[in-house]
């Protein structure tokens, strides 16, 4: 998603009780499981989320990414950008985590530039 998408794409969200947590932009031939794992190690650290938590956001974010390099022949992606969303009133004492994600493919424009794709991470308190 080009810098303008992701720019109205952001300000739609600050109407929402959403935060940006971070983002991190994969070139299509990079190796996306190790910079994903990584990055969100690092991201989401702060939080003190489980372990286990950790690895299913881990793991749903590095299929999407594979999926989304494998389709590449077809699409011709520029980039991956991994985007982490979280609650803006964080006070999980007591309270457990979930995620859901959405991807996202930008529309391809009459100037023949590649699309991107976006992966959304957004993590909510249950409860």
């Amino acid at each position: 998603m080009n810098r303008k998408t992701l720019a109205k794409s952001m300000q739609n969200k600050d109407t929402t009780d959403w935060q940006l947590l971070g983002q991190l932009e994969l070139p299509v031939a990079s190796n996306a499981d190790d910079s994903t794992r990584i990055w969100l190690m690092e991201i989401l650290g702060p939080l003190n989320l489980p372990v286990d938590f950790l690895n299913k956001i881990l793991k749903s974010t590095q299929d999407s990414a594979t999926r989304a390099m494998q389709a590449e022949p077809l699409i011709k992606f520029e980039h991956i950008h991994l985007i982490i969303f979280v609650p803006s009133a964080q006070t999980s004492k007591g309270r457990t985590w979930g995620f859901f994600r959405i991807e996202k493919i930008e529309k391809v424009t009459a100037d023949d530039s590649p699309p991107d794709h976006a992966i959304e991470v957004y993590l909510y308190l249950e409860g």
